[in-house]
């Protein structure tokens, strides 16, 4: 299947779940109504509190760490939609990615990302941070526009925290190499 198909069957099942006076619901009417699907579609996992802080716009940037470049480093742009799956659960969310930067590692990049970010990435303890200490990469999402939405069920059965549905198929299989 053509990625651009895959991405228009989730937007057509998650439209349902948007409510009726929703921005969200014009803004997928509109992408649906075209004859190519442009936008980027991802599906991030997430755990509580994390997902309740995003829906309720007290987090209001995504992170994602990593050792390998994997999704979404370097696979999500402005404007690309973010589906927010309960762990072990169903979608119920969404958001639109405002801004996407991409950053290789150390110590002083993630101490920079810290002091400049903890507050909207909702990670004031260090727990999160020290977690993150021997990762590679990272990538931080501004999230725009977040909504609830009723849930959708979602077949998933792999441990990836990400999925890109990808506007091009080889940008994501480069990242590996």
């Amino acid at each position: 299947m053509e990625p651009h198909c895959q991405r228009r069957e989730i937007l057509e099942r998650i439209l349902k779940g948007v409510p009726a006076d929703s921005q969200w619901r014009a803004r997928l009417a509109r992408d649906l109504a075209k004859p190519r699907i442009e936008v980027g579609v991802h599906l991030a996992i997430f755990v509580e509190p994390f997902l309740t802080a995003v829906l309720e716009g007290r987090k209001t940037i995504e992170s994602r760490f990593g050792v390998h470049r994997r999704p979404p480093y370097l696979c999500i742009e402005p404007d690309d939609y973010i589906l927010l799956k309960r762990s072990g659960g169903p979608i119920v969310g969404l958001a639109m990615a405002r801004t996407a930067d991409f950053y290789q590692l150390s110590p002083e990049v993630l101490a920079d990302i810290r002091a400049k970010f903890a507050y909207q990435l909702y990670a004031l303890d260090n727990e999160f941070w020290d977690s993150r200490a021997g990762k590679q990469y990272a990538t931080l999402i501004e999230l725009e526009d977040p909504i609830q939405i009723a849930p959708v069920s979602f077949a998933k059965r792999d441990r990836q925290g990400w999925v890109t549905f990808d506007r091009d198929a080889t940008r994501t299989l480069q990242l590996a190499l």
